[in-house]
């Protein structure tokens, strides 16, 4: 009797339509009625099974499709009833691997966090934006700036990527943003590469301030977290009062604009009812190029605020309220959690590490850790500015070592997780903030509902993907 047994990573996830069975490395989905799902619930399992008549035309055909390794031959074909044909995306391929630790430190994208000052006094800021109003110097800046137009030069790479977030809100530090972008542009054009800008937001900016964006940001992404009377309660003015007329203001420019526009809706469970008025709000007025759905993580300011997130169900019941209009709109709706479309061991570029500069001259790789009293900084935290250091930076080569580890390779509580290869393990400043671990996993159960969503439309919309009687 043939033997069969698994030839990729294969997982079963019950789904509306039955069980998807699911191999992420072939990008491969297969639908399988409840007799399908019993005969190739083993090697699933990840054990050797054997069968005969029907079941081993199952497995057959699904040996035929790379998913089964099969010792032996037989001349039989699947019942149409049992296996869907197959929805193929790609090409068996590896997941890319993490940057590889071969001792080299070049990167050729910064991201400036010019300052902690904030106009703003958001009832759940994860930085706490505001209470340490220290500025970036130039020095730290232009350092910063020079280091990465330098590696751009020695790797010869096309372009140069230079970007402001931070704990506070950059614009406040507009000068030095403004000079920066000169400084860095100036390099570009001397030496024919492209400079690319990116600007994160929350849109409370002077008239003067929106028209530099408008001309010189590449990219830009904005937060509005509802209708006037719902922003204005979780992002109030630092001396009180309403902000939402201002931001509104500033999409409307961004939006006639070359810049690529994101919106961040942060969801707190108090917030949800007014999402979708504010989705067609920006459908309607501003039409971005994406939206982003994120639910509220608990951290920083919320602490204190007893802002609390919406439930995994509410979340998801929301998002796929909104997906349809989006979608209608031509606007991508986007959750940092579910990816589909992409396959990858890391979530974001912390582990590679990203480079990203604090006002005080630190380097971290994360965005949402922007100083050495985090309690993730040992992790993220790997660099200081060094006016002695070769480049003005100086580098931790071991903690560079152990970002580049950070993957979900390493994380066991994702193994048998179908959705792995997508969110990649999730925010990995998320998974380590300490007593976050009914947080993260909420997260990772709308992960999973979210991406199982993706795949099953994909197999939905596959002309040949649902026969009858495959249900």
């Amino acid at each position: 009797m043939t033997q069969y047994a698994a030839a990729t990573e294969l997982f079963s996830v019950p789904s509306r339509g039955g069980h998807l069975l699911y191999a992420p490395l072939f990008r491969t989905s297969v639908l399988l009625n409840g007799a399908a799902q019993n005969v190739v619930a083993a090697v699933v399992e990840g054990r050797t099974a054997a069968a005969d008549g029907p079941a081993a035309a199952v497995l057959e055909r699904l040996a035929g499709l790379g998913l089964i390794a099969v010792a032996g031959s037989r001349s039989s074909s699947a019942p149409a009833n049992a296996v869907s044909r197959p929805v193929r995306t790609h090409d068996a391929s590896p997941v890319a691997e993490a940057a590889p630790d071969d001792g080299v430190f070049l990167p050729t994208a910064c991201t400036l966090f010019p300052t902690g000052a904030c106009n703003l006094r958001c009832v759940y800021c994860y930085a706490s934006g505001g209470d340490d109003p220290r500025a970036m110097s130039r020095a730290v800046a232009f350092a910063a700036v020079d280091l990465v137009c330098r590696n751009a030069e020695e790797l010869d790479a096309p372009a140069v990527e230079l970007a402001f977030h931070g704990g506070g809100e950059p614009t406040l530090a507009w000068p030095l943003m403004a000079a920066s972008v000169a400084r860095a542009g100036r390099r570009c054009r001397e030496t024919g590469r492209r400079l690319s800008v990116g600007v994160a937001t929350n849109g409370v900016v002077s008239p003067r301030v929106r028209a530099w964006l408008a001309r010189h940001a590449t990219s830009a992404t904005v937060s509005l977290d509802g209708p006037a009377a719902v922003h204005d309660r979780l992002r109030p003015l630092a001396a009180g009062g309403a902000s939402h007329g201002e931001v509104v203001a500033t999409l409307r420019v961004l939006a006639a604009s070359p810049c690529a526009l994101g919106v961040r809706v942060t969801c707190t469970a108090g917030s949800l009812d007014g999402v979708p008025q504010t989705v067609r709000f920006l459908l309607e007025e501003v039409h971005p190029e994406v939206i982003h759905l994120e639910p509220l993580f608990v951290c920083g300011r919320s602490l204190q605020s007893g802002q609390r997130p919406p439930s995994r169900d509410a979340f998801v019941y929301l998002f796929r309220a909104c997906l349809a209009e989006c979608e209608a709109a031509g606007v991508r709706l986007a959750y940092s959690g579910a990816r589909a479309d992409s396959l990858g061991l890391a979530f974001c570029q912390a582990s590679r590490p990203s480079f990203n500069v604090t006002p005080a001259g630190d380097v971290t790789s994360c965005y949402e850790v922007t100083g050495p009293a985090d309690p993730r900084a040992p992790v993220f935290l790997y660099g200081a500015h060094d006016p002695a250091a070769p480049g003005a930076f100086r580098f931790d080569e071991a903690r560079i070592r152990r970002l580049r580890g950070l993957t979900v390779a390493a994380a066991a509580r994702c193994r048998r997780c179908f959705a792995k290869y997508h969110c990649a393990g999730d925010c990995p400043s998320k998974r380590l903030f300490p007593g976050a671990e009914a947080l993260v996993a909420e997260r990772c159960a709308i992960n999973r509902r979210l991406t199982l969503d993706q795949l099953e439309r994909g197999l939905a919309a596959a002309p040949s993907s649902t026969p009858a009687g495959a249900r």
